[in-house]
């Protein structure tokens, strides 16, 4: 029979049951508290939901299974092509830098390891449900898939003395919001193509491979938190 619901659910999808269970559990009042009911099922249960319209939110458990291993691929892009634009976010037991490094390469808006507080992971999926993204800071400094840590510690300390412009400081704490090309340019009373262009010398000049990793590395370096919460939106 099919899985059959009503507008705004937060899909959880684990191979385990008890421990799908165990999270669908966790996140109840959570996910109710912002209209949102709470579907656990395994992945091979994918095509017996019959509300693909009306998922808001996706939490993948992978457990102990890596990124780049080819059962997880495919889950991956099955969930994408099933919810087209709908915020997906990644659960894992591993804190290996690839990891939430190839998260991110893959679109996905959030990495969050089981060793986290229940509180934080909670605050986290608030966030990606309100359109942000979330990532832990230290895996993407630590990891070679942009600039090394020391250009990136440069590149942040060139920020803190102005090594962007007035102008690209404003784009920068828009990207950190999450906030699309075309968003920034209707606040800012730009042209969206000079946007692309402020955008791409932020990147430039912080090191970053990508505007998620752009809006990681303007994070405050006194933050206490393990993980930073924003950043960018799809161009």
């Amino acid at each position: 029979m099919d899985t059959q619901c009503s507008q705004g659910y937060a899909l959880l999808l684990d191979s385990l049951e008890l421990r799908r269970e165990g999270i669908k559990s966790l996140i109840s009042m959570w996910s109710k508290s912002l209209s949102l009911e709470p579907i656990a099922v395994a992945p091979d249960g994918l095509e017996t939901i019959d509300c693909t319209g009306d998922i808001r939110l996706i939490l993948v458990n992978l457990g102990g299974s890596p990124i780049d291993n080819q059962r997880v691929q495919d889950l991956l892009a099955r969930v994408k092509e099933m919810f087209h634009g709908v915020p997906c976010a990644i659960l894992s037991d591993r804190r290996e830098p690839e990891d939430a490094i190839s998260a991110a390469d893959l679109g996905v808006q959030a990495f969050l390891t089981t060793d986290m507080q229940p509180d934080l992971a909670r605050q986290a999926l608030a966030f990606v449900v309100g359109g942000g993204t979330y990532f832990p800071r230290e895996a993407l400094l630590a990891s070679g898939h942009s600039a090394s840590h020391s250009s990136n510690a440069d590149a942040r300390s060139d920020l803190s003395y102005g090594g962007l412009t007035p102008r690209q400081h404003e784009v920068l704490d828009r990207l950190r919001f999450g906030k699309s090309n075309k968003q920034i340019a209707r606040e800012l009373n730009m042209q969206e193509a000079t946007v692309k262009v402020h955008v791409r010398q932020i990147m430039r000049k912080l090191g970053a491979a990508n505007r998620t990793q752009a809006a990681l590395l303007a994070q405050p370096l006194q933050r206490s938190t393990t993980a930073t919460m924003s950043l960018g939106a799809a161009h």
